[in-house]
């Protein structure tokens, strides 16, 4: 290799440090082999990145085709079946594989986004509160309020078993859920070990724990959070979420880790799972499917 008067041949190697150093403006555009986690990363302008998972994306279109990435959610987090595909419409809430009920809970029809509905001067039925408030989160008003691919919006209810503890800033807390696909739990962890959880989450009944203590990424709102188990009040209203967890071996049973005491309840719409690392993700309709 030839540069500026060098002759260099045989091996060359970059630069090695121990552990992965705090970012610094300096950084910028510095690439590293960290020993202790036999990773590379190079520093953009505000962080290390590593080079292992994918780049952030960020997508605020309202619009279900201009989404870049397929959910591996087989009903496009719409719960009504997997049937429905790329269809407007939804007829029949229907249980997800992504929340199968866990020490005695349920998970319940909490309302319905309906296309051309009456609330926001459409001739077709109206909205129903939950649905209302879930709109107004997401910022979706006059034609966008309006229009749109059909969803429901699931309730996760807490039973009164008392496995899978966790504990939180509000006390101990139990698992709501498990993943379940036909032959055990899906296996959503395949890009280097990482998957990403999206959806609308609102705590209805009670505080509501998420995991966010094992997780390698947690966002609210897109603003990323402190890697603790995290409560979720019910004054917080609907929120959007960004959950990113490692399974080195495929799967966790407890991703994305919603914990609850018997008779608490969690609300959420149009979850997402997406294969990888994701970060900065927003997005305000059912996300497609390949399914």
């Amino acid at each position: 290799m030839k540069a500026h008067g060098f002759d260099t041949r045989g091996e060359f190697k970059g630069e090695r440090v121990p552990t992965l150093p705090s970012w610094q403006s300096s950084d910028e555009g510095r690439e590293i082999y960290v020993e202790d986690e036999d990773k590379k990363y190079y520093g953009n302008n505000s962080e290390w990145i590593d080079y292992s998972i994918a780049e952030s994306a960020t997508v605020t279109d309202t619009y279900i085709s201009r989404f870049p990435y397929e959910t591996l959610v087989p009903d496009n987090g719409r719960f009504g079946g997997t049937g429905v595909g790329m269809g407007r419409d939804v007829s029949t809430f229907t249980a997800s594989a992504l929340f199968a009920p866990y020490n005695s809970g349920s998970l319940t029809e909490a309302g319905e986004f309906i296309y051309d509905n009456s609330t926001n001067g459409g001739a077709g039925a109206a909205l129903n509160q939950t649905t209302i408030d879930l709109l107004a989160a997401m910022g979706r008003t006059s034609g966008d309020a309006r229009y749109g691919t059909e969803f429901y919006i699931a309730s996760l209810n807490a039973g009164s078993g008392t496995a899978a503890s966790a504990t939180f800033p509000g006390g101990t807390r139990y698992l709501m859920s498990t993943n379940s696909a036909a032959s055990g739990p899906c296996a959503f962890f395949g890009n280097n070990g990482y998957a990403t959880f999206c959806g609308w989450v609102r705590a209805i009944t009670g505080s509501i724990g998420i995991g966010a203590g094992a997780f390698t990424r947690f966002e609210i709102n897109g603003v990323e959070q402190e890697l603790t188990n995290y409560d979720l009040a019910t004054a917080t209203g609907w929120i959007f979420i960004l959950s990113v967890f490692r399974a080195a071996h495929g799967y966790d049973s407890a991703f994305p880790r919603f914990y609850g005491n018997d008779g608490n309840s969690l609300q959420i719409a149009i979850p997402a799972v997406f294969n990888g690392y994701i970060k900065n993700v927003s997005y305000h309709a059912p996300v497609v499917s390949n399914f």
